[in-house]
């Protein structure tokens, strides 16, 4: 017995085999962790591109992972259009298409269908786009597509969903200047762009003007299969989903869309300060936008000002707002900066921060001096380095992480006119920026003569300041006291009302 247990001992010890030796070894703690370079190369969008005989642009791609299909749908429309005193129409409209029923469904129809389906199908208008989109299983998409198609091409606008739509916006418009985000978005927003359309609200004279013919003329001016982009990636075939799209979209009960251009800004802000009570007298936190107009996509330092954005404000907890206004000196619940180029039309420079009361002005302080430290010294190595890793690591995740993103980041590329080669080129930019390239930018686009502030809260504690730093709300420009516009109507009293 004991001789065939030392035979069998001996055997494990002849076929054992040395445990495997790491090479090279684990590192003992994270920041020694070391990463192979990631290689990334770009899909080519020419091999998803296909234009339908009815003028209809397809980028599609074939994944077979999991049996479900995702389409996404995007045109030019938006509430930059609307007839003057019909604001609010062509929000409404990408709504009730969705919800208003077709001239065979019913909306209840609809919605039954789409919840027997396990499908998830949206129909939006937003400023200057409009979009749709389908996420169901491969073997319902016909019934999903057929559904979409429907809804797209013939809404029917029912009345009753009309006035059910109409009382749920006014709920939202009494409740517009309940919040104090809400009151600078707007605001702020207001005096950078001026009579822009993208300060086109609605009011209850303007949803109240709105009726199903301004719907149906709405609707037909704009959603054509011509002036729409679709992207596509599931469990297909690609021959046999554009043949279905094809099929889909062969009758359209419209003619041609109207083409439209996005106006360029000609605003010229007012420097100064600018000050808005809160609803609620007591908050006891202010909210502070200080900004200007910016870029828009074409300028050629876009990809320094990416760059330089992060390391100021827009890196999260790496920036440098952050680090000395909330890290270092605790004086905010939230900082940071958006500078990012404008897609559709200029965009804007912003600080942002929401603080207690009586440190807001402090606080503003601390971001004009970043900013002006930025002007006067080059950002660190270390710095410039954690910005650009930042947009190299995560550039396949931010435009290509699936498929259906893939298609439609080469989608929205084509429907926003982005040149050709823009994101084949898009990693090289970033890397190729500097040191000295920012600081040329913060001299060059951060500009202090131009500074709108805005301050939104309970004003007498935030004028009142924290009465230990040496800071007047006047040092930062001429006050102007605002009240707030009627919620309803968005006019302000004049004085003594």
């Amino acid at each position: 017995m004991k001789r065939g247990i030392g035979i069998v001992f001996a055997l494990v010890l002849v076929g054992a085999r040395p445990a495997p030796v790491q090479d090279p070894p684990i590192a003992d703690r994270p920041e020694k962790l070391t990463y192979p370079s990631m290689k990334y190369e770009v899909p080519d969008p020419a091999r998803m591109r296909t234009v339908l005989k009815n003028g209809m642009v397809v980028y599609a791609i074939e994944d077979r992972s999991l049996p479900k299909v995702d389409l996404s749908i995007v045109l030019r429309a938006g509430s930059f259009w609307e007839p003057k005193g019909k604001e609010g129409l062509a929000g409404m409209t990408g709504a009730l298409m969705r919800t208003g029923g077709t001239r065979s469904r019913p909306p209840q129809e609809i919605d039954d269908q789409v919840e027997f389906l396990a499908a998830q199908l949206s129909v939006g208008v937003g400023d200057v786009s409009g979009n749709a989109s389908l996420s169901i299983l491969s073997k319902d998409f016909d019934a999903g597509l057929g559904l979409l198609t429907d809804i797209l091409a013939n809404p029917d606008f029912k009345q009753e969903k009309i006035d059910l739509w109409k009382a749920q916006q006014l709920d939202r418009l009494k409740a517009r200047n309940d919040a104090t985000a809400a009151i600078e978005g707007r605001e702020s927003t207001l005096l950078l762009y001026g009579d822009y359309p993208v300060n086109s609200h609605m009011t209850k004279a303007s949803l109240d003007s709105i009726n199903r013919d301004d719907l149906v003329a709405y609707h037909r001016r704009f959603f054509h299969p011509s002036a729409m982009i679709v992207s596509a990636a599931g469990d297909f075939s690609k021959p046999e989903l554009l043949a279905k799209l094809e099929g889909a979209f062969k009758e359209w009960p419209t003619p041609a869309p109207e083409k439209v251009t996005i106006p360029v800004v000609n605003y010229q802000p007012k420097p100064g300060v600018y000050c808005l009570p809160a609803k609620q007298a007591n908050v006891n936190q202010g909210r502070v936008t200080i900004g200007h107009l910016g870029i828009d996509l074409n300028n050629p330092d876009a990809f320094v000002i990416r760059i330089m954005s992060y390391i100021f404000g827009q890196g999260g907890f790496s920036s440098r707002l952050v680090k000395v206004v909330r890290t270092d000196a605790g004086l905010a619940y939230s900082v940071g900066c958006d500078y990012r180029p404008g897609v559709s039309y200029t965009g804007t420079f912003r600080m942002l921060f929401q603080s207690r009361s009586e440190s807001c002005l402090y606080a503003a302080k601390l971001c004009l001096q970043e900013m002006e430290r930025m002007q006067k010294e080059p950002v660190t190595e270390e710095e410039l380095k954690g910005a650009i890793s930042f947009y190299m690591d995560a550039f396949p995740g931010l435009f290509f992480a699936t498929p259906i993103q893939t298609a439609s980041t080469f989608a929205s590329a084509e429907f926003n006119g982005y040149p050709k080669d823009y994101y084949q080129t898009y990693r090289a930019r970033i890397n190729a920026v500097t040191a000295a390239d920012i600081q040329r930018a913060a001299k060059q686009y951060m500009k202090a003569d131009k500074l709108v502030f805005v301050f939104v809260g309970n004003l007498d504690a935030i004028k009142g300041g924290d009465g230990k730093t040496p800071v007047k709300i006047e040092d930062f420009g001429a006050v102007t006291d605002l009240p707030l516009p009627d919620p309803l109507t968005l006019v302000r009293p004049g004085p003594g009302q």
